[in-house]
């Protein structure tokens, strides 16, 4: 597993992150799918950028990959929109393919059917990113100690 998110679950039944400042850039898939996902819409893969509430997504279709990140709250740093795609890359942004983000929406939308009170988003080694819920923050744990050779 190459990184990780741990999630629990609130009263208002959404998931935040286990930890108040996590380094990982699968945060702003979390944040995305928390507030900014329309599920009936997938009209952003026709588009070169979809920009919601919290997060902008942009589109290379070329390769076929999506850049997700959360948007610039500071009106001094605005970059213009066409300046994105330039400037958004893996190293900024949740980078995922088209293939995988259908899939993660699939199994987010399971977890969010039977709503776990523990989740974690995880890229595995192969740069693929998935989620699974828990029962319990121990078990949580236990299947990260399990599937965790290298975590960078």
């Amino acid at each position: 597993m190459k990184d990780y998110l741990f999630l629990y679950k609130e009263i208002n039944d959404r998931y935040y992150n286990l930890e108040n400042y996590p380094l990982s850039l699968l945060i702003f898939l979390r944040t995305y799918f928390s507030g900014d996902h329309r599920y009936y819409d997938e009209n952003f893969f026709n588009q070169d950028q979809d920009h919601g509430n919290e997060t902008i997504i942009i589109n290379d279709k070329q390769h076929k990959f999506l850049y997700i990140f959360t948007k610039d709250h500071d009106p001094d740093e605005h970059i213009d929109d066409d300046d994105l795609p330039d400037l958004t890359n893996e190293f900024n942004s949740c980078k995922i393919s088209y293939d995988n983000f259908i899939e993660f929406r699939i199994k987010w939308l399971e977890l969010k059917g039977y709503l776990p009170p523990f989740a974690i988003i995880y890229r595995d080694d192969n740069d693929w990113v998935s989620c699974t819920g828990f029962d319990s923050k121990k078990d949580m744990e236990l299947f990260l100690t399990d599937h965790t050779q290298t975590i960078h």
